[in-house]
């Protein structure tokens, strides 16, 4: 395959200024600077038209983000760690200009990632499928320019991928995904169902994934979107995120075409800046991980989901992911041997039964219980536990209602810095 690249325009200042106000106030560059360990790279960007010569020389043009030595249009690419900087190609939602999404640069960018944002398919019709191809095109030619002596990007990329987006451009990621062994990761934020469809194609997704829903999200309602996306995925791990109180055009900058579409939808109870930020927060290392193999970054994300009070979550990883920290026992055992004594009665069950645990001091609590292939199927946060013993009691549903079958069922609760986990039987 192979890339043209057509010259850069150099008119971007006053536009990025402006998406720089529109960001928000200083309110949203304090939530992004709590959550967010600093950046070593100033911001560079450039615009960019990409040529595919197999699909009759179409033209892509695109926005790019790198990390630079200092900040501006044109700027030469910063020198990249061993491996190079991986690349990152975004895809807009239906009717939305990529500057929409310029957030994810001011968040990613400075710790080492390219971010590609095309600008493809923001007509009345727009085509999922080819939508889907360029977001994939667009990293193999980032990827090919990396041998290129006359790209700007030049011995600067890695071979580590995300795909991504929004709304039709988070259903496009599948496609895109689908389609190219290039891409190594997807994230999306308020994924739609496409045409053709994203759902069907995440049946052939296998790499490590990570899916965002907002509660009150009526566009593209969870259910129906980004839960059988997530379902039906092949990823060995994979994990969804429900933002509480979020909304679905609240996961790009403000939006006239898309909130007019939100018009019967609950108004959502955080603000914009508070909900970039949370993706932030849970997208940085769990790329940092993913893409770059960080160590620390998958511990720092697991912390992050554990501890942040505004989401819900459903993560399918590895059995070892799942014992991480714990301290496992034989189902039938009274207590387990750590700090935090678990106990459940009655075990084996046909029935619901009861989870106990003991605490040595008040503070804040999470009970998680896994499936018996190490799904996450339900989570309870307790803000306030006081000393002694608590009580949890599981009557064999998920928190969708589903009941589930017989099985090595494990309990794992966190608190105090410590972690303990315990086996349940339930049999016929």
């Amino acid at each position: 395959m192979m890339a043209c690249w057509l010259a850069p325009h150099r008119t971007r200042r006053l536009a990025r200024a402006v998406m720089r106000f529109a960001l928000g106030s200083a309110i949203c560059a304090l939530l992004i600077a709590a959550t967010m360990p600093a950046g070593a790279y100033e911001i560079g960007y450039t615009s960019v038209v990409f040529v595919d010569p197999e699909r009759g020389d179409r033209q892509i043009a695109t926005e790019i983000y790198y990390p630079a030595d200092q900040a501006g249009a044109d700027v030469p690419v910063a020198a990249p760690p061993p491996g190079g900087f991986p690349v990152i190609a975004c895809g807009h939602g239906y009717l939305m200009s990529w500057d929409r999404y310029v957030y994810l640069a001011d968040g990613l960018v400075p710790n080492g990632f390219v971010l590609a944002l095309p600008k493809t398919e923001g007509n009345l019709f727009p085509s999922h499928g080819a939508f889907g191809l360029d977001l994939a095109f667009v990293i193999a030619a980032l990827q090919e320019a990396n041998a290129d002596p006359g790209s700007p990007f030049h011995q600067r990329i890695g071979a580590g991928a995300a795909v991504a987006g929004h709304s039709m451009g988070g259903g496009a990621s599948f496609l895109a995904a689908e389609a190219s062994d290039r891409v190594t990761a997807i994230f999306n934020l308020a994924a739609a169902e496409t045409n053709p469809s994203a759902i069907a194609a995440a049946a052939n997704v296998g790499v490590p994934a990570l899916l965002f829903s907002g509660s009150v999200d009526c566009v593209t309602p969870p259910a129906d979107h980004q839960l059988p996306m997530y379902d039906a995925l092949a990823s060995d791990c994979k994990t969804w995120v429900g933002v509480t109180g979020a909304s679905h055009c609240q996961f790009a900058l403000q939006s006239t075409v898309c909130e007019l579409g939100e018009f019967a939808c609950d108004d959502p109870t955080i603000t914009r800046a508070e909900q970039h930020a949370l993706v932030l927060a849970l997208l940085d290392p769990w790329l940092r991980h993913t893409l770059g193999d960080e160590p620390g970054a998958w511990g720092e994300f697991q912390d992050r989901l554990e501890l942040e009070p505004g989401i819900e979550y459903e993560q399918l990883c590895t059995p070892a992911d799942v014992a991480d920290g714990g301290v496992a026992g034989r189902a039938g055992d009274a207590f387990g041997a750590g700090p935090l004594h678990l106990r459940w009665s009655p075990n084996p069950t046909r029935g619901a039964a009861q989870l106990e645990f003991h605490l040595a001091a008040p503070g804040p609590a999470r009970i998680e219980l896994f499936s018996p292939t190490g799904r996450l199927i339900l989570a309870q946060r307790l803000s306030a536990a006081g000393a002694g013993w608590q009580r949890f009691t599981w009557d064999g549903r998920d928190r969708r209602g589903t009941v589930w079958p017989a099985g090595a069922y494990l309990a794992r609760v966190r608190a105090g810095g410590t972690s303990a986990t315990r086996l349940l039987l339930r049999v016929r």
